[in-house]
């Protein structure tokens, strides 16, 4: 038996609207479902089903109504008013019987495949109808019965009773074909007019006859026989004429369904052409989306569409955008969330996405039982009943699903829904896949323009920083001087207490635009926040003004982190900075420390952090805070909101570089109005530290002896080097460059004891001054110094960790410790091995390991809390960097 697709929906419409009216006792969803046939495509009349299906279906309804003629009353149905049957319009517009079995012929092959229709008219009142099957096709015996009723109906409809079909020959009964004949009466204008023709040439003819008898009866008999004439006309022409009005309004129904259906089909063409204009457009995703739904809502004549959307990884399906919903409907949609990893998911969108075909569901309820709770109540919050969904495929990749349904209208959706949308969905995912491609390639210009901005801001602060740190390290080393010769009470100190602010925020702005560019390395080390925060304070207070209030909040533990130190007290004046700003001088500033775990899945604003432990430090201010436009881009290089002059749009940019290099990660949350916070979440490590390395307190240096080469080529920081060694008791020789170095090296050789060298200097660079002065004398102590940045002091032959050296900006106290542990007489054992070192390298103590050598001993640290570690010791800074 063929599976073809042989008879349109229609055919089995006219047996539904049969059983809703007489038998409506019958399970209908029940019968569809034994014959494999789905409700929307009864309705659809662009559907074909095949033999079986049809054969399932009457054999289901027969056994179900008891009437095994129920075939002949579905065709008889078919045709007849009650019905108004799938031709009625047409074969009513085809004036007459005759007419009608006519151009059946081209009629049924609208209807069926399984068979051609052959007419031959043998006269004005009977025809001849020849049904042959097609090839391949086995027709059942109630379809033989159906024609039957079909022609009796067609007969029905134009009032020929009486009328006869006569079934000669069948198929069923070992014919070729089956052939009817069908006679009827003929329609009454036409025997009015057959009347009419006979009546009038009888009456003249008496008339003619009896004219030489009976002047006066002749001339009645030719009144009759024209009063006859026209009376039996204009019987004939009115009957006539109501037979072509009807045929007329039945054609003019025909043709407007005709208009709507070419209407819709243009609008469809329309749609499809916008949407194909959407795929030329170079735009993004979200533009391209918006194109898409508007040309769906103009075109179609759905009450609700939506697009969801799946991740790049395909883990989870998400609304994207739609029209027709309203606002509460659109909150349930933007929070709803499928997960396609769950292979347990049998939802209707996961399923379309990951199956690639498409649904059309009529009645949720039908198919709820498959839903988890949620998304029942998800569609219960949407309205959700009648629906259809189509995958969104672009060379085979399930991209999004597209769905539309009539929640106000309640019109029926069908199978030429369905195939419109097929259509429709690979047109969207091109759409889709190239404003991704579009996406992703303005994401690679910009990533190619952000490195191309970090290079300029790199080779920019490398350009400076030597003579700004110069610079500042005169401007912090004669101001420390100035504070340490004024008496406390003198006005001046404050003054000079602001030179010294201004001097340490400058220092951070350079080591931060250094370590922005990627030019400052960073020094990891074991820290502990709390103490951070608490060393910052003051610092912290006088930055904000006394206007803003300073709420400093601290964990109950202690907060291991491996940080640098410099870097994570950039982060705490670049926030209190901008939070300052932000709050116009008024206003409260907060910061909390605290401890943050996270699971395996710890939701939004973590993004893909780690599961672990975090030390957790927030900010937070009550400042005009930021819209969604503004939080999405604080952290771009160059961005800023401030006036011109009074930001840089640099501060956000060098704090989330600073995290990132941590290996942590940065939420915020801001509204306009509602003030901002910035949540700054460090890894806590596994293994317990060992305490927290301290941060020297400025104490007083102890006044030292013995003589100090000092070769600098700037004059202003020379200066300050020589006055502050000569202050404390040193004996000072200056040298301007290399060469001059050498020069008073070898005149002062037996009298030095330490060569300060800048390393970066014209005509002999410091390390190549220092070999030659090695050679002189062996074991002669240097440290190293320089404003430039490491990479230009690492191509010189001094390594950061490795030689003595001290970055400039220093204070005066920094450098005088340095200098203090150099000069301090070496252990027999230290002696020993230094005599066997080369002569021509430094000596092996870094200038961080100096840097950090405790003057006092820490103090002792707070008790632990309970079930706590106790915390590192913790030490006041002074200026020193």
């Amino acid at each position: 038996m063929s599976e073809r697709p042989l008879y349109n929906s229609r055919i089995t419409n006219a047996y539904v609207k049969l059983v809703e009216r007489r038998y409506p006792g019958v399970d209908l969803k029940r019968l569809f479902r034994e014959a494999g046939i789905e409700p929307y495509e009864v309705s659809d009349l662009g559907h074909w089903f095949t033999q079986s299906q049809v054969n399932r279906f009457v054999s289901g309804l027969m056994h179900a109504t008891g009437n095994q003629s129920i075939a002949r009353e579905a065709g008889q149905f078919a045709a007849s008013v009650q019905g108004l049957g799938v031709l009625k319009k047409y074969l009513l517009g085809l004036i007459g019987p005759g007419n009608a079995f006519s151009a059946l012929e081209k009629a049924c092959a609208s209807l069926t495949r399984s068979a051609t229709y052959q007419s031959r008219r043998i006269s004005s009142n009977k025809i001849e109808i020849i049904v042959t099957p097609a090839p391949g096709v086995s027709e059942s015996p109630f379809q033989c019965e159906n024609r039957l009723g079909f022609f009796e109906a067609i007969l029905g409809t134009f009032d020929c009773s009486p009328a006869e079909i006569r079934h000669p020959e069948c198929i069923f009964e070992g014919g070729a074909s089956c052939r009817y004949l069908v006679s009827w009466k003929e329609p009454l204008y036409l025997r009015v007019r057959r009347i009419r023709n006979y009546l009038v040439p009888a009456l003249g003819g008496a008339a003619l006859a009896m004219a030489p008898f009976s002047p006066r009866l002749s001339f009645a008999l030719v009144l009759s026989s024209l009063f006859s004439f026209m009376g039996c006309s204009c019987a004939a022409n009115r009957l006539e004429k109501d037979t072509l009005v009807s045929a007329l309004a039945s054609l003019k129904e025909s043709t407007d369904e005709l208009l709507d259906q070419s209407g819709t089909n243009y609008k469809n063409a329309v749609m499809v052409n916008e949407v194909g204009q959407a795929i030329s457009c170079q735009a993004g995703i979200d533009e391209v989306l918006e194109n898409v739904v508007r040309a769906l809502e103009n075109r179609l004549s759905y009450d609700r569409a939506l697009i969801l959307l799946a991740d790049l990884d395909s883990k989870r399906l998400s609304f994207r955008i739609g029209f027709g919903y309203s606002e509460e409907e659109l909150a349930v949609l933007r929070k709803a969330s499928f997960n396609l990893n769950n292979p347990e998911s049998r939802g209707v969108f996961v399923t379309c996405f990951r199956e690639r075909k498409p649904l059309l569901i009529n009645d949720f309820s039908e198919v709820a039982e498959v839903h988890s709770p949620r998304s029942q109540s998800f569609a219960d919050d949407i309205g959700a009943q009648s629906f259809l969904c189509c995958p969104i495929v672009c060379e085979g990749e399930s991209l999004g699903v597209l769905a539309v349904d009539n929640i106000r209208t309640k019109k029926a959706l069908v199978q030429s829904d369905l195939s419109l949308m097929m259509g429709i969905a690979p047109v969207i995912g091109m759409s889709i896949r190239n404003a991704r491609y579009i996406d992703l390639e303005k994401q690679r210009s910009e990533q190619m323009r952000q490195s191309q901005k970090m290079e300029a801001v790199g080779q920019l602060a490398g350009g400076v920083a030597h003579d700004f740190n110069n610079l500042l390290t005169a401007i912090i080393g004669f101001a420390t001087l100035a504070r340490m010769h004024l008496d406390s009470d003198n006005p001046a100190g404050k003054f000079l207490d602001e030179v010294l602010l201004a001097s340490d925020r400058a220092t951070h702005l350079t080591k931060g635009l250094l370590s922005f560019s990627r030019k400052q390395p960073i020094n990891l080390q074991p820290l502990e926040l709390n103490s951070i925060v608490e060393r910052m304070e003051r610092l912290l207070r006088r930055l904000i003004s006394e206007e803003i209030e300073l709420v400093l909040r601290y964990a109950d533990q202690p907060l291991p982190i491996v940080a640098d130190a410099g870097q994570i007290d950039q982060i705490l004046m670049n926030l209190a900075t901008n939070a300052r700003d932000a709050m116009e001088h008024c206003g409260v500033l907060t910061i909390t420390t605290g401890r943050t775990e996270l699971g395996p899945s710890p939701g939004p604003g973590f993004g893909d952090a780690p599961a672990g432990s975090y030390a957790t430090l927030t900010i937070s201010d009550t400042g005009k805070g930021m819209d969604a436009t503004t939080r999405a881009r604080i952290f771009e290089p160059f961005y800023t909101t401030k006036e011109v002059g009074k930001g840089t749009g640099l501060g956000l940019a060098i704090v989330y570089g600073i995290v990132q290099q941590h290996s942590g990660f940065i939420d915020i949350a801001s509204e306009p109005g509602q003030g901002t916070t910035f949540s700054i979440h460090l890894p806590i490590p596994a293994e317990t530290l060992q305490s927290a390395a301290p941060v020297l307190t400025a104490t007083s240096a102890t006044r030292g002896s013995g003589t100090v080469l000092v070769v600098e080529d700037a004059p202003e920081v020379r200066l300050l080097t020589c006055q502050v060694l000569e202050g404390q008791g040193y004996q000072v020789i200056e040298a301007v460059d290399g060469e001059d170095a050498l020069e008073k090296f070898r005149a002062h050789r037996d009298r030095i004891q330490l060569v300060i060298m800048d390393v970066v200097m014209p005509k002999l660079n410091g390390k190549e001054a220092y070999t030659e002065i090695a050679q002189l004398k062996a074991g002669i102590k240097v440290l190293f110094t320089s404003g430039y940045t490491p990479d230009d002091v690492n191509r010189k032959g001094v390594r950061f960790g490795h030689d003595n050296f001290i970055a400039k900006p220093c204070s005066p106290e920094a450098l005088l410790k340095m200098v203090a542990d150099l000069m301090q007489p070496a252990s027999p054992e230290a002696a020993e091995s230094d005599g066997a070192a080369d002569a021509a390298e430094p000596s092996a103590v870094s200038g961080a390991e100096a840097a950090a050598l405790p003057t006092a001993p820490p103090p002792t640290p707070p008790p632990a809390p309970a079930g706590g570690s106790p915390p590192g010791p913790v030490r006041r800074a002074g200026n020193g960097f």
